[in-house]
């Protein structure tokens, strides 16, 4: 399996008065426990008009059978707001609470275990009509096929 890296460097010069700040961080993503190789991503880039909901990922009876724990993965969903009205903004929650906010230009990225379907990201253009570029990288997910 391949072996997928996030990388995040952070620097300022003037946050901090008298010091210049300088963060990198890496980090191997790991699928369910300590095995390495993430091996499925999803992603698109689509404008989210004022007042839409949109979910992020599948939900938990999407990733796999609740009685094998199938559906209990290890996930990482990266989030960008490409919009460029600095007055623009996304809420993003789990389920009915809100988490926080992307303004034009902010990002996330976090890990994420779609435990249950309650437990599913949701994120809402408040101002405007916000575009978004969004990764959602996992393992083993079974996404659900078309009836006979």
């Amino acid at each position: 399996m391949a072996t997928t890296t996030a990388t995040v460097s952070i620097a300022s010069s003037d946050l901090m008065p008298g010091s210049n700040l300088s963060i990198n961080a890496s980090s191997t993503l790991m699928k369910a426990g300590l095995t390495t190789g993430l091996n499925q991503m999803e992603s698109g880039v689509m404008d989210i008009p004022t007042g839409i909901e949109f979910r992020l990922g599948p939900l938990a009876t999407q990733a796999g059978p609740v009685a094998d724990n199938t559906h209990d993965i290890g996930s990482y969903l990266y989030v960008c707001n490409k919009s460029t009205d600095n007055t623009y903004y996304l809420d993003w929650g789990i389920h009915e609470t809100m988490m926080g906010r992307l303004y034009a230009g902010d990002w996330m990225f976090v890990p994420w275990n779609a435990s249950d379907d309650a437990a599913e990201i949701e994120i809402e253009a408040n101002t405007g009509t916000n575009n978004i570029e969004w990764a959602f990288f996992n393992s083993t997910v079974a996404l659900p096929t078309a009836a006979a």
